[in-house]
């Protein structure tokens, strides 16, 4: 559990699990750390429930009539090259000591 989960306010809730999770759940995790793992299970699923809902809500955004010049894998493969390339001449641009080591 990480500093900020543990600084977090926490509110009490009465959550009804179905009997057959139980033992699974009290084999793995001690009774102090029950809530912790459900509180994560809890964000992890409404994080992926948000990313369907985006993807959903998204969907048919990209035409290949609103990008023509992406039609084909050679389009595509073309189009990273300069991608790259004007990344690579930004990066050149600037100074040694505004890089980081890690790049």
């Amino acid at each position: 559990m990480s500093t900020a989960e543990r600084v977090e306010k926490k509110e009490r809730i009465n959550v009804l699990l179905p009997s057959s999770l139980l033992p699974n759940l009290e084999s793995w995790y001690p009774p102090r750390e029950r809530s912790g793992f459900i509180a994560e299970a809890t964000a992890q699923r409404l994080l992926q429930l948000k990313q369907q809902r985006a993807l959903r809500e998204s969907r048919g955004a990209w035409t290949d009539e609103n990008h023509p010049e992406l039609q084909t894998q050679e389009d595509m493969r073309n189009w990273l090259k300069e991608l790259r390339a004007s990344t690579n001449i930004r990066i050149e641009g600037m100074g040694d000591d505004r890089i980081s080591p890690g790049l």
